[in-house]
Order: C-alpha cells, then sequence, then structure tokens
C-alpha cells in the first residue's frame, strides 16, 4: 500500500493555496494536516516551528481538540499523531523517510502537503521526491506574476514587512525588487512547471488558474477534487466561494510601479502564455508586452 501524502501543492504562493486547503480539509475524502504549510521538504533541517507550537497549545489545552473552529474541521486522533511525529523529527536532517512518517497517520483519507514555496525545490529534491513516492499528483497553482507579486507585496505590508516608502520612486523600487531574492525566487510558474516536466515526466502534474478559483469556483473545485482521487460528488463543508483570507487594506499600485513589474516579468508572462494557455494566452496583451 502507498505511504506518504497522495499530493503535494507546489505552489504559486498568493495564487489560491489557502482557498484549496481549505476546500480539502472540510471534503469527507480528505483529511489534511493541522498545519497548511509544512515547509519541510525545501530544508535541510527542518524545524516545523508551527507543529511544535501548535502540539503545546494543545497538550496544555485538551479540550481544544473538541472545539469546532469556523475555519476547519474537528479535530481528531490523527491530528495529534501528526504534531506528535512532526514533534520528534524536528531538527533532523531532511529524509524522505521521515517525511513518509508524517502521514502515516492519514489512514484511507486522501492526504498532501500544501506549500506554497515547494514552487523553488531544486532539481534534485523533484527527482528525489519523484523516486521516492512515485504515485504522488502535483498540483500548481497559477497566478500571473504582475499580481501575483503586487498581492505578496500587499501582504507584506499588512504584516508590516515592506515599507511603503519604496513605492515612491520607480528606481528605488526596482533595486529592491531586483535585490530580494526570495521574492523572485518564487514567482515564475512556467520554470516550475518545465521542472516536474523535465524531471519527474511520469509523475501525474496539473496545473490551475486562480482566473478559474475566483470566476468558476465549484468546477475548479471538482476538477481538483477528481484529479486527486476523491470524489467531487461528495460536498465539501465549505461553499466553493469561501474565502478566509479576503483581502483588505491594499497598497495603491501606481503606473510607474506598475511598469517596473511588467518589465521584470515581461518574459515571464510570454513564457506563460506558451506554458499553460487559457487565461496564461492573454497575459502579454494585458500588459503591453
Amino acid at each position: 500500500m502507498p505511504t506518504g501524502p497522495n499530493f503535494l501543492c507546489v505552489g504559486m504562493p498568493k495564487a489560491g493555496t489557502q482557498w484549496l486547503f481549505d476546500q480539502l480539509q472540510s471534503h469527507p475524502d480528505f483529511w489534511m494536516p493541522p498545519i497548511k504549510e509544512i515547509y519541510y521538504l525545501d530544508k535541510r533541517i527542518p524545524r516545523l516551528k508551527g507543529a511544535k507550537r501548535l502540539l503545546r497549545k494543545i497538550e496544555d489545552s485538551p479540550e481544544r481538540m473538541e472545539r469546532r473552529s469556523a475555519n476547519r474541521r474537528p479535530w481528531d486522533t490523527r491530528d495529534s499523531a501528526f504534531l506528535k511525529t512532526a514533534a520528534r523529527i524536528s531538527g533532523e536532517e531532511m529524509s524522505l523517510d521521515l517525511y513518509d512518517e508524517l502521514f502515516q497517520c492519514r489512514g484511507s483519507s486522501l492526504s498532501g502537503d500544501i506549500t506554497p514555496n515547494y514552487c523553488r525545490l531544486p532539481d534534485e529534491a523533484v527527482e528525489r521526491i519523484a523516486r521516492r513516492f512515485p504515485e504522488i499528483r502535483i498540483v500548481l497553482l497559477v497566478r500571473d506574476p504582475v499580481s501575483r507579486v503586487w498581492s505578496h507585496l500587499c501582504m507584506w505590508h499588512r504584516q508590516e514587512k515592506f515599507d511603503e516608502a519604496l513605492l515612491r520612486d520607480a528606481d528605488t523600487f526596482r533595486e529592491f525588487l531586483e535585490n530580494n531574492e526570495h521574492l523572485l525566487s518564487i514567482s515564475f510558474a512556467s520554470q516550475t512547471a518545465a521542472r516536474w516536466a523535465k524531471l519527474a515526466p511520469e509523475i501525474a502534474f496539473r496545473y490551475f488558474f486562480l482566473d478559474d478559483i475566483a470566476a468558476r469556483p465549484e468546477q475548479t473545485r471538482r476538477d481538483i477534487i477528481t484529479f486527486l482521487g476523491g470524489d467531487a460528488a461528495k460536498p465539501p463543508r465549505f461553499a466553493p466561494n469561501f474565502n478566509r483570507k479576503s483581502e483588505t487594506a491594499k497598497l495603491t499600485l501606481t503606473d510607474d510601479i506598475k511598469a517596473v513589474l511588467v518589465h521584470r516579468f515581461a518574459q515571464e508572462l510570454r513564457d506563460c502564455a506558451v506554458a499553460f494557455g487559457g487565461h496564461a494566452a492573454g497575459w502579454p496583451a494585458r500588459y503591453g508586452v
């Protein structure tokens, strides 16, 4: 019997991964880990701090396991088993055998790891994952790179991690963008798709557009659940258009800042049009490239 996760969502950040997690955790065929982003496969020494913190909270207050949150399914014994395993392997060198242990508690339910930063997994990691879990399915959520990066900056601003003063001058913003290795490394969906196609051609891989999550959430949910092996006819607890992260207090995207973003991602806009077609086919024209 196959072990480990049934699927990975390898990005993109700010492209609907929270929506996907909520939809799957509320579906009767799936058990999702009690933390959305595990951050295991992209670390040499995974610390799993989120799991350790949550385990401490539960151990300090066992009744938490019986509470029903508005945004998640009820707690069960699998959650505790996952968190205890995560706490045990935290700080050890990354191992796919240890990663497998995280999901042994899933039983007969479908389960997976939705960590958006996996979009930048190196070649060696992709190859190792494909060898170790040959039946795994890979999901990539795609969003046009200009709006994706801007949404990311708005999130950082809400978290007080981005200085709005950087937007006062196009040259200053351009320098910030070029020097932000992390932001750039998670912004090229076409490269992520190409890497999996080249290095793991036998692995089932599908991409879905944020555009469709927004415009056709029910059909998109059905398509994803079916691809992952679930029964799309079973109703999840959440409505298909449920969005716990509706954004407020956005920054204002001025024409000169938008021009910097368009120039930086012009080639990626064109590459996405070729790689994905569909909505992406219109992205170059949208931005005049």
